[in-house]
């Protein structure tokens, strides 16, 4: 079984943002530097998984980059939906739909990610779900499923008309929810660099000659890192991790 690694999100201020996800969502930091490039991340970590948020500010490029509508969704769920509410409230978060009545609601991030935010069980906060829009349902959870190990859990149609398959990769990682919309126009490619997921790879060597005899368009990036992209653009890091 492979690991999901982590999510990283284009930011429009590295602090800001790490702040947002401690102060709301219990994310802890627990490390930050400087690219080559001069891009300023930040490693969120939240107690519910190992799988984490990399705040990526690429200060050379700016602050104004667009996300597509509806392309990127995480979701948490809370053991009190009535005293999350309100705590977001006294934040000072942006809720863009619902209230703590209500069977969830929506925040949106100091970057213009969207947050779902669902009941859970008792306990703690979980980082629960990652989701992304689809142009093609099936297409993309053949890719997740095929290239990278997911597992189709469940899928349903929700009232407002999406479409939506979850994908488990391990139990205590956030799943992926492969969300596709045909009430909204067919989705622009995702702009390279909005965000990434990572997932490890034991030796790059022979896994890139694996992945293109089987048909992947695969970016080599040095010696212990390769880049996939999937059917809508969304990019996919690979890393090989050393044992020991």
């Amino acid at each position: 079984m492979t690991k999901f690694l982590h999510l990283s999100l284009r930011s429009r201020g590295r602090d800001r943002t790490s702040e947002w996800y401690c102060q709301n969502l219990g994310f802890e930091e627990a490390g930050r530097g400087t690219t080559g490039l001069g891009t300023h991340t930040a490693r969120l970590v939240h107690p519910s998984t190992a799988t984490y948020i990399e705040v990526s500010d690429r200060a050379y490029k700016g602050h104004d980059f667009e996300i597509p509508e509806e392309a990127v969704m995480l979701q948490f769920t809370v053991p009190d939906m009535a005293e999350a509410y309100d705590r977001f409230k006294r934040n000072g978060a942006n809720v863009t739909e619902g209230d703590g009545t209500s069977e969830y609601f929506f925040l949106e991030d100091p970057d213009g990610y969207e947050v779902e935010i669902a009941k859970g069980e008792p306990g703690q906060v979980r980082f629960s779900s990652i989701g992304l829009r689809a142009n093609d349902l099936e297409r993309s959870v053949k890719y997740y499923t095929d290239a990278i190990g997911f597992k189709e859990q469940r899928r349903w149609t929700t009232p407002r008309g999406t479409n939506i398959a979850v994908l488990e990769l391990e139990p205590e990682a956030p799943t992926l929810a492969i969300r596709h919309m045909p009430f909204l126009q067919p989705m622009a490619r995702i702009p390279e660099d909005l965000m990434h997921l990572a997932f490890p790879v034991e030796q790059m060597q022979s896994w890139v000659p694996d992945m293109r005899g089987r048909g992947y368009n695969v970016d080599e990036d040095g010696p212990r890192m390769s880049w996939l992209a999937d059917p809508d653009g969304y990019e996919l890091e690979m890393i090989e991790t050393r044992k020991g």
